[in-house]
């Protein structure tokens, strides 16, 4: 019996079709609509989001990343951090570069709701959902709407500050802040309300609170302002008050003549004689003022803006304004602003004051 032996062909060799990239030149892959690349160099491999979806622009980003990893320019990298630690260095810089207020109430606004939230979180975990939440939780503790404005602010100021440590994927998005134009106050505080607190501070320990309210009423400054003021800022040969410019809001130098041997002018001699140039303009018990919240508070005690409200400290700004325009004194002439926009915001009328207004307009 005979054994056939079968014969079989060898199979064809396949042609490998030629690889469309070179190795070495990185490869483009997406997630989502945004490109990204990967690139394998010297036993590393990179990948990092191109951030675009566009596909030509993609490439150029690929040619250009991949040329900075070749040429020995090591790709960035980000490690995880916190946003305690983003606050620590943002608030570092902000002691150095803003006023002391303005350090003051950022540091307070995280101490006391920020921090307890997003302090132990990582920059990565924060998002729009997650302050979202928050934000409605203040609303439901009672914080407005300028509240949590200010809070949002803080967190996307800290973010920005330091946003070459997170990547840009993971960057978060924030709400939209919420409308002010309706939270403008315009209160303020009438003639016969003024003489009444005068009345009320006849009392040798307040003189110093008097001259306060009497500056403010008529000259519209800010509380600092003249609670951060010298001795020196009052000159009474040249019968001027100045404010140098890193005292005011717009950083620009603030010069207040004063009437001579005026109410205001026998005031500010009375407060500054035999004092040292150096030494804070406002005491009260041999101590610089640093807040008197409370004692307005007291003296105030049944007094309104006009528009039915408790009277506020800032109330006496929009008062020296509106007595100001009345007069035919523009923001040139006052000094407290630098543009008639701004100055008009101040001008606040009560509803006599309006009603008035309107019998002029409807009358004969």
């Amino acid at each position: 019996m005979s054994t056939t032996n079968i014969l079989t062909m060898p199979k064809p060799k396949r042609t490998r079709k030629p690889n469309a990239r070179v190795r070495g030149q990185g490869s483009l892959f997406k997630r989502g609509d945004i490109f990204w690349f990967e690139l394998n160099w010297k036993g590393s491999r990179t990948r990092r989001s191109l951030e675009t979806a566009d596909k030509q622009t993609a490439l150029i980003k690929l040619a250009e990343a991949v040329s900075a990893i070749r040429s020995g320019e090591l790709p960035k990298t980000f490690e995880p951090v916190t946003v305690q630690s983003l606050y620590d260095v943002w608030i570092a810089e902000v002691e150095r570069t803003c006023k002391p207020r303005t350090f003051e109430d950022y540091k307070s606004r995280w101490n006391g709701h920020l921090e307890p939230v997003f302090g132990r979180l990582f920059a990565t975990q924060v998002t729009k959902d997650v302050v979202s939440r928050y934000l409605t939780d203040r609303k439901r503790e009672g914080a407005g709407n300028i509240t949590q404005n200010r809070e949002n602010r803080v967190l996307q100021m800290m973010f920005n500050y330091n946003r070459k440590k997170i990547s840009a994927n993971d960057f978060p998005e924030f709400p939209e802040m919420h409308s002010e134009k309706n939270s403008v106050r315009k209160g303020r505080l009438s003639k016969a309300d003024f003489q009444t607190l005068l009345t009320r501070l006849e009392d040798p320990k307040n003189f110093w609170l008097k001259v306060v309210v009497t500056m403010t009423f008529k000259y519209g400054f800010r509380k600092n302002e003249l609670l951060r003021a010298t001795v020196n800022y009052f000159d009474a040969a040249q019968s001027v008050f100045t404010l140098p410019a890193y005292m005011t809001k717009n950083k620009t130098e603030r010069r207040v003549p004063i009437q001579r041997d005026g109410e205001i002018y026998k005031m500010l001699v009375k407060l500054t004689e035999g004092r040292s140039a150096k030494d804070a303009l406002f005491t009260r018990n041999g101590r610089p003022v640093k807040d008197y919240r409370g004692a307005w508070t007291v003296v105030t005690e049944g007094l309104t803006n006009g528009r039915g409200g408790h009277v506020m400290i800032h109330d006496l700004r929009r008062s020296a304004i509106t007595e100001a325009k009345g007069k035919g004194l523009g923001a040139a002439d006052f000094g407290t602003h630098l543009t008639p926009d701004v100055f008009a915001r101040y001008v606040s009328r009560t509803e006599s004051e309006e009603q008035a207004n309107a019998a002029k307009v409807e009358g004969d």
